[in-house]
């Protein structure tokens, strides 16, 4: 009788460890899950997680919120994630930015390599150059030729904040174009288009879904589409920047992270519902209007596009000098 007890015991604690698993993959479990952005409403990031978050809803049944925490250059947001429980209800969807923080902010607090799990990439957006519909530029060669050998103060461009990729992008023109324009930041894109739409500044680079409705409605124009392909479906009759003569492969990339600490089966689980989500049909065509590539999926993607983007850009904020204040 004792031995057949000793074997029940032992049986079940061999077992633990799997029920365990099972439960850390039971995800979201009848949990509500924050999707945090560091963007406010009305750009591209917030369309995104909305898309990304209303997917996820329908799929498991669980409720989804995207929480818009921006502030201090993306630390607020970002902070909040590190500091949160492992357990997959809290989760970033970020863009490029999170990539070119910490040579901007070397005191951020936390490590992005070290303490964010990446979990999945999403999607990749060419990028839009955008003038106000007053504007005199009809093509981006336009816009070059008539800022060449004048003053950066004649000539202000807009961004999402100091050291987002829509400002290290424009400075990379600049130096492609051999111009030089005042940078205005903004606490995220849509009031930098809000602006642009009013005359305050002269120039976004931003992701398409911030701008279609407003190129479509003739309130703003777009002069280039900067890609490493061809034109853009959604905006046929744009020319991309290459065509005009400038190398421009730069994108908007998207991504999905947890805090430090997720469990591998966690992991796994959430990349299975995001897996769902990329493939549905609907989803892609969606993106696909828009100009974006779905991305793969995987947590090495992200990793890869996240370390290339931090040395990269790194280098180009060194260089100039660029700080948070800019």
């Amino acid at each position: 009788m004792k031995r057949r007890t000793l074997i029940a015991a032992t049986a079940a604690a061999l077992a633990l460890p799997t029920v365990a698993r099972a439960q850390g993959a039971a995800w979201p479990g009848g949990r509500q899950v924050r999707i945090v952005i560091t963007y406010p409403p009305g750009g591209t990031t917030d369309f995104v997680a909305r898309l990304f978050a209303q997917r996820l809803s329908d799929q498991t049944g669980a409720s989804f919120v995207v929480e818009n925490r921006s502030g201090g250059g993306g630390v607020v947001g970002w902070t909040n994630v590190v500091r949160s429980a492992p357990d997959g209800t809290t989760l970033l969807l970020t863009d490029n930015s999170l990539a070119t923080a910490p040579p901007l902010q070397p005191n951020l607090g936390f490590d992005i390599r070290t303490d964010l799990t990446p979990i999945s990439a999403l999607v990749d957006y060419p990028t839009v150059f955008v003038v106000p519909a007053a504007s005199p530029a009809r093509t981006l060669r336009d816009l070059v030729d008539a800022q060449r050998g004048q003053p950066a103060d004649r000539f202000f461009y807009g961004s999402m904040g100091a050291g987002s990729s829509p400002h290290l992008y424009t400075e990379h023109l600049q130096d492609l174009a051999g111009i030089r324009m005042t940078h205005v930041p903004y606490r995220g894109m849509g009031p930098a288009f809000t602006d642009l739409l009013a005359g305050r500044v002269g120039l976004l680079i931003a992701a398409p879904p911030t701008v279609l409705g407003a190129l479509r409605d003739g309130r703003a124009r777009a002069i280039a589409i900067g890609t490493s392909g061809g034109r853009m479906p959604a905006l046929p009759d744009v020319p991309t920047a290459r065509e005009q003569g400038f190398d421009f492969p730069y994108s908007f990339w998207y991504g999905l992270l947890g805090p430090r600490g997720m469990e591998p089966a966690l992991i796994a689980r959430i990349q299975e519902e995001i897996g769902k989500v990329l493939a549905t049909p609907e989803v892609r065509d969606r993106f696909a209007q828009q100009g974006a590539v779905v991305m793969s999926g995987e947590a090495d993607a992200l990793r890869r596009v996240m370390d290339s983007d931090l040395a990269r850009w790194s280098e180009v904020v060194r260089a100039k000098g660029i700080t948070i204040q800019d």
